[in-house]
């Protein structure tokens, strides 16, 4: 059964300009910059693009992302009785899926276009960002993981105690992120002209309530965490990461047909790493 895997997309604000002056929401931006079918040459002889977007409702797209490849063919001339080298071109691609509500992308992978669902990714993030729109608004669309955080989660809440934890911001993009904490953690890295910034707290056992909330925040920002714990009384403390596998919906080839329910699904995982009551 195929899985697709779950991204988020943020158009962050550069320092040099305002980002959608016009009253453009990133909703509307984003949703721009993938109905304009960009494509282009990220390397030599390799042209990534977008293109069949369709509409998935209301708050919803799909559309197909691939690159174009000319290859030379060696052939036998049954005319002419000769061996000849000729141009083809190909053009694998894949599906994926937007979420306007909550900026998600659910990318299907596949082989030809790259070893993993994160190399197509990160080309379809040099895409956008090479056009023109792009620029012209003063921003910059990243594309990252949302990472699965049970496992995390679960060493956390078994270890005997919680000693420390960290966790990584990157710039406000506005969805539902965690108020008391993560905002005012993205809002001084906004204000301070920063990219990225890396927070610490340490004790004799932390709050794991409070932990839990902080890092199903961050995981949905597609940003890593970490914490050192104390799986028995008197031992050493050992780490652990949130990153490791990222969230994935199955799926059979009748759900592919039906790109409404897929997108349904696609919103629930999110939700469920989102919500702490619907683990």
């Amino acid at each position: 059964m195929p899985n697709i895997y779950l991204f988020r997309i943020k158009a962050i604000k550069t320092v040099q300009a305002p980002l959608f002056g016009n009253g453009t929401s990133r909703q509307e931006f984003l949703t721009s910059v993938i109905n304009g079918k960009p494509s282009e040459e990220l390397r030599e002889g390799y042209v990534w693009h977008v293109g069949n977007v369709k509409n998935v409702g209301e708050n919803g797209l799909l559309f197909a992302a691939g690159r174009t490849t000319k290859k030379s063919k060696e052939l036998y001339d049954e005319e002419t009785g000769d061996f000849i080298q000729v141009d083809d071109e190909e053009s694998p691609f894949t599906y994926v899926y937007f979420d306007k509500i909550f900026g998600i992308l659910a990318i299907e992978p596949k082989s030809k276009l790259s070893p993993t669902v994160k190399g197509i990714a990160n080309n379809l993030e040099k895409l956008f960002n090479q056009q023109a729109s792009v620029y012209d608004y003063g921003a910059k669309i990243e594309i990252s993981e949302i990472w699965d955080p049970e496992d995390f989660l679960k060493q956390i809440r078994g270890a005997y105690s919680l000693v420390s934890f960290t966790v990584e911001f990157s710039k406000p993009n506005p969805f539902d992120v965690e108020e008391d904490f993560h905002k005012p953690m993205e809002r001084y890295i906004e204000a301070t002209g920063g990219k990225k910034g890396k927070t610490t707290v340490q004790g004799d056992d932390l709050d794991r309530n409070s932990i839990e909330k902080v890092t199903r925040s961050v995981a949905s920002t597609g940003n890593d965490a970490s914490a050192r714990i104390r799986n028995k009384e008197r031992q050493r403390p050992v780490t652990r990461h949130l990153r490791g596998d990222p969230v994935s919906v199955a799926f059979d080839e009748v759900e592919r047909n039906e790109p409404r329910g897929l997108m349904d699904r696609v919103r629930e995982a999110y939700e469920r790493v989102r919500r702490q009551d619907k683990t």
